[in-house]
Formats: C-alpha cells, sequence, structure tokens
C-alpha cells in the first residue's frame, strides 16, 4: 500500500476525530486528501507527532489520532514510556512504516533492521499490523470500538506520490485553526 492510500483509508475512517500528523511528505499528502481544520500537521517538527497527539487527547474527550511515520517514531522514542504510563482511551497512533526517512532521500530508518511493533509491544500496547487499505480501516475502527490506547503499524511501500506541493502554511495558523476546531466540537 502507497502512503497515499493509507492517508486516504485514515481520513475516511477518522472524519470525527482529531488528528496529529507528522512532517515531510506525510503532511503533503494528507493536505491532498483533505485541508480539514480539525488536522495539525507538524511542519518541521519530526519526532514530536506521538508527544502532541499525547497532550491533545488528555485535553480533550474526542478521539484523537496521530499519523507518525517509523523515523519520526523512532526520533521520539522516548514518548513510548510515557504512553504506557497514560494510555489515554481516545488515542489511537498510525505508524506508516516504510523503512525509510522518505523526505530525506529515502535513507533507511533503523525500523529496516528491527521490529517496531514488536518494540511497541514490549510496552504493553495493543498493536495491530497491517499491510492494506481494508485492514488499516479496519483496525482504525475496531481502535475507536475497543476504547483503549492502541497503535497501528502500517507497512507502506517506500517512496513519495509524486508532484504534490509543498505545504507551506504557517505553523502558527495551523495550530490556531486546530484548536478552534477542537473547540468547536466540545
Amino acid at each position: 500500500m502507497k502512503r497515499l492510500e493509507a492517508l486516504e483509508r485514515i481520513e475516511a475512517v477518522t472524519r470525527a476525530w482529531a488528528l496529529v500528523v507528522t512532517c515531510g511528505a506525510t503532511a503533503r499528502e494528507m493536505a491532498t486528501v483533505s485541508r480539514s481544520e480539525r488536522h495539525l500537521p507538524l511542519l518541521d517538527s519530526m519526532g514530536l507527532t506521538c508527544a502532541v497527539g499525547l497532550g491533545v487527547a488528555l485535553g480533550t474527550t474526542s478521539h484523537v489520532g496521530v499519523v507518525d511515520g517509523d523515523g519520526s517514531l523512532l526520533m521520539g522514542f522516548s514518548i513510548l514510556p510515557t504512553l504506557a504510563t497514560t494510555r489515554p482511551a481516545n488515542l489511537t497512533v498510525v505508524v506508516l512504516d516504510n523503512h525509510q526517512h522518505a523526505s530525506a532521500d529515502g535513507m533507511a530508518s533503523q525500523a529496516a533492521q528491527l521490529d517496531l511493533a514488536a518494540a511497541c509491544a514490549g510496552f504493553g500496547f495493543a498493536v495491530d499490523e497491517v499491510a492494506d487499505g481494508p485492514a488499516l480501516a479496519r483496525a482504525l475502527e475496531k481502535a475507536v470500538e475497543a476504547r483503549e490506547f492502541r497503535i497501528v503499524l502500517a507497512r507502506i511501500e517506500p517512496g513519495n506520490a509524486e508532484g504534490v506541493p509543498l505545504l507551506l502554511e504557517d505553523p502558527a495558523v495551523l495550530a490556531s485553526r486546530f484548536a478552534a476546531a477542537l473547540e468547536a466540537s466540545a
């Protein structure tokens, strides 16, 4: 499954969720799928997606999704013990794992040499591993039904979608719109 297909599936299932999206090609591709005010793309903030998503989940009763990449999760891996001790039931983390930093010329990430699902399971997390769009959709629906913190590890193909423009919006404006959308839905 390509990242763009995964993002389309995520958007289809999570339309009512607040969604924190990692930087780089993932944020740009998500912006081509949906420019929802309930999305918070973390431009130039690699490694912080789960931490920001956790903060949002702790501050709302709405369901919150995080769309992270394997490289970004590994950069911010120190958030996992905090997630393990807080486990907000309204938070689902989707890790798009292509074993590379696709936005950095396809440089291999450490996920190419280690098992991210096993590492997450080692923290006691419920982990669903998926490799296609229908399985991704089912795992996201299961996350809401289970009412527990879950990680969905989605295997995606390497590379980026062609012709996707840069996302050059002001991060402060994006954050303000996101906060207003969260407040309006509360």
